[in-house]
């Protein structure tokens, strides 16, 4: 075989084997890419739940505090309101022999549910009013326990399939932090963190937001690939072998 011909081939053999190792590369490439976005998108509903839950719980909380005063109302109605007694409602009954009696009860009836109604209506108005206009101005501390936080956040993350260690930070609109528990990364990259707004109702000036940080994200990426570390290793070593 010619000389010129047994670097031909050494050429060819040498191109394929280094476009096998680019191949190969680049297919873990882009698994690492498409785990990485799977896991964000895992990590955003987990904490997109978790923000539904505080401000679920946080209603709960203010509406039990006002139900005093809802449960006072319908007994000890305000005045101009209508107190409707069982002694009341019994002339309602098809006792009366006068059919135009009977049809102005009725509608005097008709009349004071719908004024107590009204009345009622105007309570849970005025109670909505209050959850908006306070909630916002209570400490974020107070409005998201840390032991709470941390309780629903793993939940939610194992019910996305996400068990890896976290640490998490609670940040103003400034990025300043409030809270953050003792292994949080202030510093730490950009793709180990994911971040989600707290309380997104309220004004944007007292608005904070949660970022998660994961230290075993990279792990976590590795291991899906770990498993292509050989077939590449002996791809190169052989690359190598043919030339020399």
């Amino acid at each position: 075989m010619k000389k010129s011909t047994i670097w031909i081939l050494t050429i060819v053999m040498a191109l394929t084997f280094a476009g096998l190792l680019y191949m190969q590369f680049m297919y873990m490439e882009q698994m690492i890419d498409m785990r990485a976005q799977h896991f964000r998108e895992g990590a955003k509903r987990s904490l997109y739940s978790l923000t539904t839950a505080l401000e679920q719980n946080e209603t709960k909380k203010y509406l039990e505090e006002d139900m005093m005063i809802i449960e006072q109302s319908i007994f000890d109605p305000a005045p101009g309101s209508v107190n409707m007694s069982t002694q009341e409602i019994q002339p309602y009954t098809l006792k009366s022999n006068k059919g135009n009696d009977l049809s102005d009860k009725i509608t005097d009836y008709q009349e004071s549910l719908k004024e107590q109604y009204l009345y009622q209506k105007g309570l849970l108005n005025e109670v909505i009013i209050n959850i908006l206009n306070q909630s916002s101005n209570r400490p974020i501390t107070e409005r998201a326990d840390s032991a709470i936080v941390k309780s629903y956040l793993k939940t939610e993350l194992e019910n996305n399939g996400i068990s890896i260690p976290f640490e998490y930070g609670i940040v103003d609109r400034k990025g300043h932090v409030v809270f953050k528990t003792e292994g949080f990364d202030e510093n730490a990259p950009e793709r180990e963190i994911v971040t989600q707004t707290l309380f997104p109702n309220d004004p944007e000036v007292r608005r904070h937001n949660i970022r998660v940080y994961f230290p075993d994200l990279g792990k976590m990426l590795f291991s899906s690939i770990k498993f292509m570390i050989p077939a590449f290793v002996f791809t190169l070593i052989l690359l190598i072998i043919f030339v020399l």
